[in-house]
């Protein structure tokens, strides 16, 4: 038997077009194990999917034989962007090749933008842990949000200022151990995809968080309580233009999220939430 010994000389053109500033890149070529090898490049979107064909010339380039059909690895449908290599059974679609050949690696889009997808999310942080997310994911989506706590619509009638309280009622007063923050927050805000199952968010405004002191007032005469009362401590209050920025990762159906938020950028504090996606 007589052993036929082949010789590829390869010639490697771009020729793959390009849609929509998308394309095929880098593309090279190998022969091993008697299998020719082409290495290329796909660029584009993270949720594009290209249908991947091969062709092959004989005649530097002028005309193209394809799409070949002996080949295996990351051809045909739904190939995403990224490195990717196809695997040609030369010997089984042209045996008797002795030119040099030229390949062209052609990508045609298939999977455009995903569909958009309404949320649903409990979120909260120390300060306001009583809250909700809500909105539409896609590409670019948006979303509203309010959070607050048990005391979120409390006042105070009296302050608290540099070591001062601003009573002025008969008897006397004693701090309790009732404090704590009356905090509120209502935002809207953007959404964007930059990559597969994942969004940031960045949204604006306002918000409050006034710390509020409990004492107990007392009769001098009879030194019986009379009352609670709060004040509101000057030092530990904020209210104005809050913002808040973060990041959605989606696990499924199920939605987590972990962010940044403050108001005047003068207090910052973090947030966390868990939701789903409809």
């Amino acid at each position: 038997m007589k052993k036929v010994v082949l010789f590829f000389t390869m010639l490697i053109t771009l020729n793959a077009g390009t849609l929509s500033g998308q394309g095929v890149k880098n593309v090279t070529s190998e022969v091993r194990d008697g299998l020719v090898q082409v290495h290329y490049t796909l660029t584009g979107k993270f949720y594009q999917t290209f249908t991947v064909s091969l062709y092959v010339s004989s005649d530097s380039g002028k005309t193209f034989l394809g799409p070949l059909r002996e080949v295996s690895g990351e051809t045909g449908k739904n190939i995403q962007r990224g490195n990717h290599t196809i695997t040609w059974d030369v010997m089984k679609e042209m045996p008797l090749v002795e030119e040099s050949l030229v390949f062209d690696v052609r990508a045609e889009i298939s999977g455009e933008k995903p569909k958009s997808s309404v949320f649903v999310q409990y979120v909260g942080n120390p300060t306001t842990y009583i809250g909700l997310r809500a909105g539409m994911l896609g590409i670019v989506g948006f979303y509203g949000e309010i959070r607050g706590n048990f005391n979120a619509f409390k006042s105070a009638r009296y302050n608290y200022k540099d070591g001062i309280l601003n009573y002025n009622q008969p008897g006397y007063y004693i701090f309790s151990d009732q404090n704590g923050y009356s905090a509120f927050s209502a935002l809207g805000g953007i959404t964007y995809q930059p990559a597969k199952n994942i969004f940031l968010y960045l949204g604006a405004g306002y918000g409050k968080e006034d710390y509020l002191v409990g004492f107990d007032t007392y009769d001098y005469t009879a030194e019986t309580k009379t009352g609670s009362e709060t004040a509101k401590y000057d030092g530990f209050c904020t209210s104005g233009v809050e913002v808040d920025l973060g990041m959605m990762v989606k696990i499924k159906w199920f939605l987590i999220s972990a962010g940044i938020t403050t108001i005047n950028v003068t207090k910052f504090n973090w947030t966390a939430g868990l939701g789903v996606c409809f």
